[in-house]
């Protein structure tokens, strides 16, 4: 059998010695985001592993404070790893808004009005709405957090959970770490989108899991990796 199709360069599939291979390192590389991506301390020992939707933005501009610099893991497989994971319903209500306020924001005014919570809130039509819950996974905001985690040291990791404590323990590691950094600390969870129309779409996608356990049970069973790996590894503060 010959195999004479092509692949657009951002694929993660190509033909090598008419074999089909899968490069992981490349899987999101379309939507931006590449396996071991993150952020290296000046001494080299530590690294900030990028996992989207997980307070990466607030990290990575306190980390570029302090002169840490972007780079990938794979450069620095001695570094310690530091990894932040989140409740993954959570993380993927916000992902999933995410990926619809980037990628179909053509229909967000029609579901992020204000309405009444007296109906079932529709995406466009309901076939549309139940592929949401279907797939789950569209892009790397909605990918599980295990996933970016492949081939790393599990045991070479520091760990925090993103909850209201998330904030002081990042600050207390840097500086437990020698990296002292003065940002906002006060209590909160990192999961409220500062965009309004944002904020609206998490309220329609978080009241149809709760109108709908089989919805919620798909999102579980998908996601049953990173909850597995949130009950088994010691996080670091108070949690």
């Amino acid at each position: 059998m010959l195999l004479e199709f092509n692949y657009k360069d951002a694929d993660y599939v190509s033909v090598s010695n008419n074999q089909i291979n899968l490069d992981w390192n490349r899987v999101w590389s379309n939507r931006g985001h590449t396996l071991g991506e993150g952020m290296v301390s000046p001494d080299k020992r530590y690294f900030y592993l990028n996992i989207p939707k997980n307070s990466s933005s607030f990290i990575k501009k306190n980390l570029e404070s302090i002169n840490w610099s972007y780079a990938n893991l794979n450069d620095f497989p001695d570094a310690k790893v530091i990894v932040a994971l989140r409740d993954p319903i959570k993380r993927w209500v916000s992902g999933i808004s995410e990926y619809l306020f980037m990628y179909h924001t053509n229909v967000i005014d029609n579901i992020a009005d204000p309405f009444s919570y007296g109906f079932m809130p529709l995406l466009g039509d309901k076939l549309a709405m139940s592929l949401l819950f279907d797939r789950m996974t569209f892009d790397d905001h909605t990918e599980r957090q295990c996933f970016f985690l492949r081939n790393i040291d599990l045991n070479n990791c520091t760990w925090l959970f993103i909850d209201r404590d998330f904030n002081t323990n990042f600050a207390n590691l840097l500086t437990e770490l020698g990296y002292p950094n003065q940002f906002d600390q006060s209590p909160k969870e990192n999961s409220i989108e500062d965009n309004p129309r944002k904020r609206k779409l998490n309220e329609v996608i978080k009241f149809m899991i709760d109108q709908d356990e089989f919805k919620l049970y798909n999102l579980q069973q998908w996601f049953w990796c990173d909850q597995e790996l949130i009950d088994k590894v010691k996080f670091y503060g108070t949690r």
